[in-house]
């Protein structure tokens, strides 16, 4: 059996062959990572994992001979299965697989490049690859899918982006190498940006206002009750579901506020339940997003240099640039993330920097983080037009 360590072995010297491929053959595109199959075991606990079922499309980037996407079909009862590999001899083998497994009509082989592939009609994505090609996925994963759909990868994580489940499973032999490891995420919905609800209280309506950052499942904010500032506990985002509570202080009495809600563009709808104070009891809850406009261009100064950051949007999706003392010199973002009115995105400007903030009017509110340093406030200011 082939485990992790096998794999970066095979995954680094894949790269180096890939580069003289290139070389030899003028470029033409060749697979980025040697193929070694993923054991069946493996393949039955990723798809478990993830729960396919019989209303799932599940696509597998690097197919491989196609054993997922024919074990989704063939075991799991999915209604369709996509396999992408850019090597013909492959997609080849993943026909024949299909056709002994009697389940040819409801899978399809594509021999493309999967980072230009369109899969955003996916509700499970499953991948072994290496991390840097994770990495590299991750952007067009949340421009593409769609809050719920759920991600496994074999052996590899998502570096910052954290799995929401690690998933650990015994050697099928008696071997000392290392267990077979998968990874599972579940896509969030876009959350950051600033919430306004009322809520019956003991003097009439109560105004309430939630301010939430993100960066990709994780959030974290304050409330606005009344002249309280309360930090968010517990906060989660899972697919589009979003929980968290407060504990506020209502006529001297604590009152533990617990909110649940599923996120709908800009509306958050779901229950309130609160414990102690006046008014305990559950409730209906339904909140609002201040409506924000993440296009346009964003100035700011780093050192002494004049930096700007242009977001634009297509075909539904946020792309942006970088340009810095030289406007006409535009560098795509490759690692830049929309989550309502928040962004994140990752600056390779000699140290890695990593910039979150929230949209706030015609400001960007957050932090820039240099590799090795600690944050730093970071403010952006929208350009006239």
């Amino acid at each position: 059996m082939l485990h992790r360590r096998t794999v970066w072995s095979a995954g680094f010297w894949a790269i180096v062959v890939l580069g003289g491929w290139l070389i030899g053959l003028g470029g033409e595109r060749k697979p980025d990572v040697h193929y070694v199959p993923t054991p069946p075991d493996v393949v039955a606990e990723m798809l478990k994992t993830a729960n396919v079922g019989k209303d799932d499309i599940v696509y597998d980037m690097g197919c491989g001979d196609g054993r997922i996407v024919i074990a989704a079909v063939e075991k799991f009862g999915a209604k369709k299965g996509v396999g992408i590999d850019i090597d013909a001899a492959r997609i080849k083998e993943c026909h024949e697989n299909a056709r002994k497994a009697n389940v040819a009509d409801r899978v399809t082989f594509l021999e493309q490049d999967l980072y230009e592939t369109d899969f955003s009609e996916a509700t499970v994505l499953t991948l072994y690859l290496l991390p840097q090609l994770n990495v590299r996925l991750r952007p067009a994963i949340f421009r593409q899918l769609r809050p719920g759909d759920r991600i496994v990868s074999h052996a590899f994580d998502m570096a910052e982006w954290q799995a929401d489940k690690t998933i650990k499973m015994p050697c099928a032999d008696d071997s000392n190498d290392e267990e077979p490891t998968a990874y599972y995420w579940v896509l969030p919905a876009a959350a950051a940006g600033t919430w306004q609800w009322t809520l019956p209280g003991s003097k009439g309506e109560q105004a309430y206002q939630l301010r939430l950052r993100q960066r990709f499942q994780a959030v974290s904010g304050t409330v606005k009750a009344g002249d309280q500032q309360l930090p968010v506990a517990d906060a989660t985002i899972t697919g589009d579901r979003l929980t968290f509570s407060i504990v506020r202080d209502v006529q001297g009495e604590k009152s533990r506020m617990s909110f649940s809600g599923r996120l709908i563009g800009n509306t958050l709808s779901g229950s309130v339940e609160s414990q102690g104070g006046p008014a305990p009891g559950k409730r209906d809850w339904t909140a609002n997003r201040d409506r924000v406009n993440l296009v346009g261009v964003w100035r700011w100064t780093q050192g002494e240099k004049p930096v700007a950051l242009r977001i634009r949007r297509q075909d539904g999706r946020f792309y942006a640039t970088l340009a810095t003392d030289e406007p006409t010199r535009q560098t795509p973002v490759a690692q830049f993330y929309a989550w309502g009115a928040g962004i994140y995105f990752i600056r390779e400007a000699g140290a890695r920097q990593t910039y979150e903030g929230v949209v706030e009017g015609d400001r960007i509110v957050g932090a820039v983080n240099s590799e090795g340093g600690t944050a730093q406030d970071w403010t952006a200011q929208r350009a006239a037009k």
